[in-house]
């Protein structure tokens, strides 16, 4: 039975030693048969609520 893998990566740097871990994560979860989805924080805008009642 596969399961959903997702990955939150917070490290700023993309290639250093915490995504270099990620990606091997997610390497074995794929070869095990489970979807997996990767999100790297560093590349993301997250801003705080401004109240714009959006």
């Amino acid at each position: 039975m596969s399961k959903n893998v997702l990955i939150i990566s917070s490290s700023p740097r993309k290639g250093g030693n915490s995504d270099t871990l990620c990606n091997q994560f997610r390497k074995g979860a794929e070869e095990a048969g489970n979807p997996v989805d990767k999100i790297r924080l560093a590349e993301m805008k997250i801003d705080y609520c401004s109240a714009c009642y959006a």
